[in-house]
């Protein structure tokens, strides 16, 4: 099972829709330790601390197939009702009312206190990767340094985002013979990104050391893995910009 790196509880990465939409639903149990999902119960109960149950939104009423950033901001404030277990013994007898941004920046930095509006402020929404990628050119330097003379192609991945994810395995399919090693991927504070502890804990930056190629030949495959031009385009309109760069 792949759990996402960047959260400090144990996230599958099944629940990559509700990351990417913010919107936790009736019936999804939340662990603080990856041992609830890889050993025994027996065993995984002395590990886990913190325990999350859904109460409502209902699962019917989940938001649409988008994983927007107007989605994410919208959910983001909306109420969510949870029980709160400690040692599988719930903390309070009355379910908590909070909110999906509270429950996803909880389990994000490891507070349950950002759980209780009694406690701490409203978290602000976290940096996007389509945000992080108009600031990619911060990694420059940590890119170079990796890339050692190898023409690199460097890219944002969000891999609770559908569309990021594809566009990533196409880049992958176009590359992978130009490639003597698998893609690089860092955190953006790996990647020296500032203010990266309040970039969205599924962002992460890829990098793709190729072999045998230059740059103009890196552009030109990159492109053929995520233009389409326009049924009716008239000119090329791509931009390598908007979907990374090459060092």
């Amino acid at each position: 099972m792949k759990f996402f790196s960047g959260f400090q509880w144990a996230i599958p990465t099944a629940f990559s829709d509700s990351v990417s939409k913010a919107w936790f639903v009736e019936g999804d149990v939340l662990y603080d330790h990856v041992a609830a999902y890889d050993s025994d119960w027996n065993s995984a109960i002395k590990s886990i601390q913190h325990t999350i149950q859904v109460r409502s939104p209902a699962r019917s009423s989940e938001t649409g197939n988008q994983s927007t950033r107007e989605v994410f901001s919208r959910n983001w404030d909306t109420e969510v009702k949870i029980d709160l277990y400690l040692h599988m013994k719930r903390v309070s007898p009355i379910q908590i009312t909070t909110t999906q941004g509270r429950l996803y920046v909880a389990l994000w930095k490891g507070s349950v206190d950002t759980l209780f509006v009694d406690k701490l402020p409203h978290p602000n929404l976290p940096i996007t990767a389509y945000q992080t990628s108009k600031d990619l050119k911060e990694v420059s330097s940590v890119a170079t340094e990796i890339a050692n003379g190898r023409p690199t192609f460097v890219m944002v991945r969000d891999f609770s985002n559908g569309v990021s994810r594809e566009k990533y395995e196409k880049v992958v399919t176009v590359l992978r013979s130009h490639l003597n090693q698998n893609p690089i991927i860092l955190t953006p504070s790996e990647a020296k990104m500032m203010g990266s502890d309040e970039i969205a804990p599924t962002v992460e930056i890829v990098l793709f050391p190729t072999k045998g190629l230059d740059s103009s030949q890196l552009e030109t495959l990159v492109k053929h893995a995520v233009y389409v031009p326009g049924k009716d385009a008239k000119r090329d309109m791509f931009r390598l910009s908007t979907h990374g760069m090459i060092v």
